[in-house]
């Protein structure tokens, strides 16, 4: 079991995240909706954004603890 997959997930969402409140924060800089709409849109990227560091995170951990149990099932040479 790899949580590789559930990471890839929730980068996938981030990202759709992003987008989103960024094509609304677009919009609130033209005058199509209001300031709230454009200060929710900042609150979104900035979750979006952390969101996307954390899947980040579990990606890069989930590599390294693959690594180490490759690590501990290869023969140490020498003995």
């Amino acid at each position: 079991m790899t949580a590789i997959p559930h990471a890839a997930e929730a980068l996938t969402s981030a990202l759709s995240r992003f987008g989103h409140a960024s094509s609304r924060m677009l919009g609130a800089a033209n005058g199509a909706t209001d300031d709230t709409d454009q200060a929710a849109a900042v609150i979104d990227m900035m979750e979006a954004k952390t969101q996307v560091k954390a899947a980040v995170a579990v990606v890069r951990f989930s590599d390294e603890m693959y690594q180490a149990l490759l690590d501990i099932g290869r023969p140490t040479q020498g003995r």
